[in-house]
């Protein structure tokens, strides 16, 4: 029995009538004292061995702490090589895991971790108004949603997201995970994301696709989906091989430049000027890989 990915509206979040927080001021940024790069902890630095190439995650335990433990606890069990990606629908995840019941009860639930309460973590808005959230904008390269009104504030679904699968209980999620391929921002807060791939997204997509309109998008016999080859965390590598990777920090001039140029459209081309908006899903924070320590 598949551990379906499900999600309802996202109504909820969307009650609040929130003021739309703009982009920080020349002062917000010149105060900023953040290097223009941070560096991602090995211990949440998650490496996914595929045939097409290698998949890197960053996960998140401070907004979702008990998956991100479950989940590095599981890699570091070795329980995801050799399984596969079985359920992969275009334009929609690519869910992975141990696909059978029997197994996956042998491993604890999780109580659902889709939002928290607003933290005193360095919030970078976005600078324009959000469909689907009172307020969007990034915590540590993370793209977030807010809402003042709740209180509380979240992971959202957009590419490259990793989140917890689960039944239709909340909080049965525990093995099987799924990587958003394009974004579902309906699953926002209804489905707990503790994670996002920083490297390799191009490979995620090669993966092969089932059909939606047949079981949900399970692959079936006689194909099978896509083996993981093995996952690993990189703090457990030798310095030698551990790959380094540094995403762009915020608030920082260098941040708000790259969404300037993603929202400020003054090349020639384009002869009628588009609206200087950004989609939250649309714009990628940067993100580096630097030479292995010798």
């Amino acid at each position: 029995m598949l551990v379906a990915v499900l999600g309802v509206s996202l109504a909820a979040a969307c009650q609040a009538q929130d003021a739309i927080e703009t982009d920080l001021t020349e002062r917000d940024i010149a105060s900023a004292t953040a290097p223009d790069w941070r560096d991602v902890a090995p211990d949440n630095l998650i490496l996914i061995e595929t045939e097409h190439g290698d998949v890197v995650i960053e996960l998140n335990p401070d907004f979702a702490p008990n998956h991100a433990a479950q989940f590095r606890n599981l890699v570091r069990g070795d329980v995801y090589n050799g399984a596969r990606f079985y359920r992969v629908i275009d334009a929609f995840v690519a869910q992975g895991g141990l696909q059978d019941d029997t197994v996956i009860e042998q491993y604890p639930t999780l109580t659902n971790e889709n939002d928290r309460a607003l933290s005193d973590a360095a919030f970078v808005p976005l600078g324009n108004a959000d469909l689907l959230a009172p307020i969007v904008g990034h915590v540590d390269g993370f793209a977030v949603g807010r809402s003042e009104s709740l209180q509380k504030e979240w992971l959202l679904h957009c590419p490259g997201a990793l989140a917890m699968a689960r039944d239709n209980d909340p909080d049965s999620g525990s093995t099987e995970f799924y990587i958003v391929l394009d974004a579902q921002r309906y699953l926002d807060r209804n489905l707990t994301v503790f994670g996002r791939v920083i490297d390799g997204m191009q490979y995620v997509q090669k993966l092969k696709r089932g059909v939606r309109a047949i079981e949900s998008g399970v692959i079936q016999a006689p194909d099978i989906g896509d083996e993981i080859l093995s996952m690993t965390v990189a703090a457990d590598l030798a310095d030698a091989i551990r790959p380094n990777y540094q995403v762009q920090a915020m608030p920082s001039r260098t941040f708000e430049d790259a969404k300037t140029e993603k929202r400020v459209r003054d090349e020639e081309f384009f002869y009628r000027k588009p609206p200087e908006i950004l989609d939250i899903c649309g714009f990628e924070v940067p993100v580096q890989k630097l030479p292995a320590v010798d």
